[in-house]
């Protein structure tokens, strides 16, 4: 039995490129429910869609969902180290990167 804080958790795939937002992930997001997104079948994000992730992130935070990043392809990874956004890199599992001290 599941105790009253414990959250479900939804599994979303990204597949193809993310250029904006995905509204089926943002309904889920709305609910209120944890959610693992699963970035194995995505071959490409642009800058609208990893600002809409920024956005994703902080809207689930202040619901207190939980976000986790799944299989990302490495060159995902990169550009998610590359734009160096607090938010994202947690979701993927990384450390928070320091703006003061960085490590590159």
């Amino acid at each position: 039995m599941k105790k009253d804080n414990e959250k479900e958790h939804n599994r979303h795939k990204i597949v193809g490129s993310l250029l904006r937002n995905d509204e089926a992930l943002e309904k889920v997001i709305a609910s209120g429910k944890n959610v693992v997104v699963d970035f194995s079948q995505c071959n490409f994000i642009s800058v609208a869609g990893l600002e809409w992730l920024e956005s994703m992130l902080l809207k689930a935070g202040s619901g207190k969902a939980k976000v986790n990043f799944v299989d990302i392809p490495p060159t995902l990874y990169k550009v998610f180290k590359v734009a160096r956004i607090p938010s994202i890199l947690d979701a993927c599992g990384s450390p928070i990167v320091s703006s003061v001290n960085p490590n590159c």
